[in-house]
């Protein structure tokens, strides 16, 4: 049996608020607007609907009405990339009837929202169609569309009900940083600390060998002026090999200080996993102690180097990954991977791994059109099937 029925809201916010709703086929079920109109109302209006998934507004900037609307709900919100024009929205909602401008906008948004879904979701009815899952349909576009996951993950956690897959269920939708994670980041903290003892250590034996020189220089008569230079330059030497270890040391504080900031925070950040290049060798080295897994975002010096049998081990686990160099349009096309050049990102790196704000992550994936790579690698992957 499934679930309530899948909704997708228009809203027009205002002195009248407008709103309207959608099923997720894209007909329309409700269509209203009113001066009394605020969140608590219009949520409680649209529940007794069936289920927001998505989200429409007209505006660039998405307004605080629909952010939170959304974020009461846990949808997707759909915007434009600039405002939607009047003349645009009214051709949109010709065919339907509408008692005033703010509903009109309303419906355009709803509309936009299922227009910028559409492929997606037509992918969706297609795998449902080819594999009989018309029993877990509404679940599977619920998933693919809240969390942005692939459909084959969205199946795998609707059917699979072992304690495993609850616990990958409960990490992609609250995205958390994994335990592994964390426990690797825990311990390279634990080292940088061990290492900064060692080095306090031995910069205070360096020291009381200095002093113990100078002490000697200054009691014993020298013999020659070779045992005089041989000792100043050994004091010198010991001298500055303190400096280079106290330099050392304060890399190290700065570097556990900006390590405790982002664990402290973590629930706003992305982990990027290091590779130098997509090689083997690189990858059978690195992942290690990466650990790869599902759903990991991978931050590549050098995607031009690449290996078939990496791309296969990753296909499955990655679907986005970063970049530093530049990758050619063949090779783009070729892999079965979205493509973010680093340059776009602040990326905060700490050996073999790095760190980016998920606000500054999620715009520049939004400006991705994944939606089509995602069909052109089902595709190719078919044709290889057929």
């Amino acid at each position: 049996m499934e679930d309530k029925k899948l909704l997708i809201v228009g809203i027009d916010p205002g002195t009248t608020t407008g709103y309207a709703v959608l099923d997720i086929e894209g007909s329309l079920v409700h269509l209203d607007s009113s001066k009394q109109l605020d969140l608590k109302l219009l949520i409680s209006e649209t529940v007794k609907l069936g289920k927001v998934v998505l989200v429409g507004t007209d505006k660039e900037k998405i307004p605080h009405l629909v952010e939170a609307f959304a974020a009461k709900f846990g949808a997707r919100i759909e915007s434009p990339k600039e405002d939607l024009k009047v003349d645009e929205k009214r051709k949109v909602v010709s065919d339907f009837n509408f008692d005033d401008d703010h509903q009109a906008d309303a419906l355009a948004s709803a509309l936009f929202a299922h227009r910028a879904e559409k492929a997606l979701l037509d992918k969706i009815e297609f795998f449902v169609e080819e594999n009989k899952k018309h029993h877990i349909k509404n679940k599977i576009k619920e998933l693919v569309i809240t969390k942005r996951i692939s459909i084959k993950n969205a199946v795998g956690i609707i059917e699979k009900k072992d304690e495993e897959s609850q616990i990958i269920e409960k990490v992609i939708a609250e995205k958390r940083l994994n335990e592994s994670d964390f426990l690797r980041l825990y311990d390279k903290l634990k080292k940088y600390k061990t290492d900064i003892g060692l080095i306090r250590k031995y910069n205070n034996n360096l020291r009381k060998r200095i002093r113990n020189l100078e002490k000697q220089t200054k009691t014993e008569e020298p013999k020659n002026k070779k045992t005089v230079d041989f000792k100043e330059n050994r004091i010198r030497f010991l001298d500055n090999l303190v400096k280079s270890k106290e330099k050392d040391a304060e890399h190290l504080r700065l570097l556990i200080g900006r390590y405790n900031r982002i664990i402290s925070h973590i629930n706003d950040f992305y982990i990027l996993k290091n590779l130098e290049t997509l090689g083997i060798n690189e990858f059978n080295f690195k992942n290690k102690m990466l650990n790869i897994q599902r759903n990991d975002i991978i931050l590549v010096n050098n995607p031009s180097i690449v290996s078939d049998r990496v791309v296969a081990l990753l296909k499955n686990n990655v679907f986005v990954i970063v970049h530093r160099k530049p990758i050619s349009k063949e090779i783009e096309n070729r892999l079965p991977f979205i493509f973010i050049d680093a340059a776009k990102l602040k990326i905060d790196e700490y050996g073999y791994f790095g760190f980016v704000e998920k606000r500054h992550f999620d715009i520049e994936k939004s400006k991705v059109n994944w939606v089509n790579k995602i069909i052109e690698d089902y595709k190719k992957e078919k044709a290889q099937l057929a």
